[in-house]
């Protein structure tokens, strides 16, 4: 019974690794986001119902099992809102930690296939949207995958092929004898490859670089050999240092943008260095320090173009910084270091696992891993892994009666319940959104209020939401809306919206302010600019409406699309004999 029960979680783990690439619920509001996260959610609770026997023997509580719980309960929740969507997510990736990390046998093969799987369907994907068979979910980008970003597409393609290379390199003897699997292999890796180099990611390059030069590592150099292995750190780190340089001129741009981000986020870390400013504190905080910034005398016009809406810090020990200080740094270093140092046991699994684990941390110097959900799966997967392979004999033991069994089961069992109900909630909710936008449904307005409260937290909505508010002049929430949104997740965006709505009011002040602090979040956006020069020319400020007049009509534009086509027409109807 057991060895069928360990099997099946095996092959259920496999549709977890194939669901973090695909998704399986694509009728879901922002599904490009939202799928992988309901589909990996639902498998997981597959998964503890049927290791539910798990839990009914001798509980033994080993302490890296705990140290590592502690530290992903830390990294995964917002304590913000306890049920929201992510969370409900991390939740099942908690659990099926737990699970993981206790199961007595756990077919790696199958979970290997799974791998190759995946990796196959996500190469394919991409190749049928670089052939223009697929659309893409970016209006901006032509390789996404099923993802909005091809950073996204290529850091998890990444990890996989780290995967699988890794496994061919520790595993080529044998696989020698299984001709068949080593040509798929090596078809497979081949097959995908290109399609890496495509994405033009440079962050997921080096993670896989770095990921298999850390498997050469710990298969070959020896714990005795001390000169050769600090001959080996010091030759990943020179190439993680020379391919980091060498593909910044791949896209010099993006790289300046991103030092821009790391120059502001510095500012923040000065204000409160030791407790940061909680979860989710970057992207609620750094947007008005770029601001800040942007309108210091020493700041150049090169800068000023470079500054964007951005909301993530490109630097995941950066943004562990800001959010959590000082403190939170050195517990996040503090793990990581742990995980990756080299075991006495170096087992082949937990060699490819650590590696995986290695080249997701590489990528989160200069990406932003707590925001990928289904990176976050395969990351806690292979924390599990090696905490499997790691269990020694020491380890707490619970008191074992009748009782405790019951309240064991009792325990699991409303979790279980409780996680099932919080996510059939979420589903009907983001389904029904879905439906309803697909449709063009003129009942939106009643389905936002239906849906608010199982949804009150995703950006998304709430941004959707406060649209509809003000369209129909609901005074009250609407402003309730943008505060929380002000609050959470600022953009030059909303205060356009707050400024176009405050000066309908009659409200000149506050509507020139939020136009000056969205022009200031982003010197290069002409539109809050723009809009200042309207509304000091019907407030009888004219000479400073057509300097700023003169200033957009005359200067360089970043992206001319339709919406600066109508601002110029517009400039040009009222200002251009005033200005000439």
């Amino acid at each position: 019974m057991k060895k069928v029960m360990n099997y099946s979680i095996s092959l259920l783990l496999g549709m977890i690794i194939t669901f973090s690439v695909s998704g399986f619920f694509f009728e879901v509001f922002n599904h490009p986001q939202t799928s992988s996260i309901f589909s990996i959610a639902i498998v997981s609770i597959i998964i503890s119902i049927i290791s539910l026997s798990i839990f009914q023997g001798k509980a033994k509580l080993y302490k890296p099992t705990i140290l590592c719980f502690l530290f992903l309960v830390f990294y995964l929740i917002d304590f913000r809102d306890l049920v929201n969507l992510w969370n409900i997510g991390s939740y099942s990736l908690l659990i099926l930690f737990i699970i993981l990390c206790h199961i007595e046998r756990i077919y790696y093969l199958v979970a290997f296939k799974s791998v190759l799987g995946a990796a196959v369907l996500l190469a394919c994907w991409g190749y049928l949207q670089y052939l223009g068979c697929l659309s893409s979910y970016s209006e901006y980008f032509t390789l996404t995958g099923p993802y909005h970003n091809p950073a996204i597409l290529a850091i998890i393609l990444s990890s996989l092929l780290g995967a699988i290379l890794n496994t061919f390199i520790l595993f080529y003897i044998k696989l020698k004898k299984y001709r068949k699997m080593l040509v798929i292999i090596i078809a497979i890796a081949l097959f995908c490859i290109p399609l890496l180099i495509l994405t033009y990611a440079r962050a997921a390059y080096i993670s896989l670089i770095v990921s298999i030069l850390y498997c050469l590592y710990l298969r070959f150099v020896t714990k005795k050999l001390r000169l050769k292995q600090l001959i080996y750190c010091g030759s990943i780190a020179l190439c993680i240092g020379v391919s980091a340089g060498a593909l910044y001129y791949l896209k010099p741009k993006s790289a300046d943008g991103r030092l821009l981000i790391w120059k502001v986020s510095w500012q923040m870390i000065q204000d409160k260095p030791l407790t940061g400013f909680g979860k989710g504190g970057f992207a609620a905080n750094y947007l008005y320090y770029q601001a800040k910034y942007m309108g210091r005398p020493s700041t150049s016009t090169e800068e000023k173009i470079l500054a964007g809406n951005t909301h993530l810090a490109f630097n995941e020990p950066l943004r562990i910084t800001v959010e959590y200080g000082l403190i939170g740094l050195f517990v996040y270093l503090t793990f990581i270091i742990w995980l990756l140092i080299p075991s006495k046991s170096r087992n082949s699994v937990t060699i490819t696992c650590k590696s995986l684990l290695a080249g997701i941390a590489i990528w989160g110097f200069f990406a932003y891993p707590d925001q990928v959900f289904p990176l976050l799966t395969l990351w806690v997967i292979g924390i599990a892994f090696i905490i499997n392979k790691k269990r020694d004999k020491k380890y707490y033991e619970l008191p074992y009666n009748k009782y405790s069994k019951i309240a064991k089961i009792a325990v699991y069992s409303l979790t279980i319940i409780c996680l099932s109900s919080q996510l059939w909630n979420k589903w009907e909710a983001y389904h029904k959104l879905y439906i309803c936008l697909k449709s063009n449904n003129t009942e939106l307005p009643n389905t936002l209020i239906n849906v608010k409260k199982e949804m009150k937290s995703d950006i998304n909505f709430v941004y959707l939401y406060s649209q509809i508010l003000r369209a129909n002049h609901s005074n009250i929430k609407f402003l309730y809306s943008i505060h929380f949104l002000e609050t959470n997740f600022p953009t030059p965006g909303l205060f356009l919206i707050k400024g176009d709505y405050l000066k309908e009011k009659g409200k000149w002040e506050e509507a020139e302010k939020a136009y000056k602090l969205a022009a200031a979040m982003m010197p290069s956006l002409q539109t809050p600019r723009g809009k200042l020069a309207f509304l000091y020319n019907e407030t009888g400020r004219r000479k400073e409406a057509c300097r700023i007049a003169h200033k957009i009509l005359t200067e360089d534009v970043k992206v001319y699309g339709f919406n600066t086509f109508k601002l110029h027409r517009d400039l040009k109807s009222i200002f251009e004999d005033k200005i000439k």
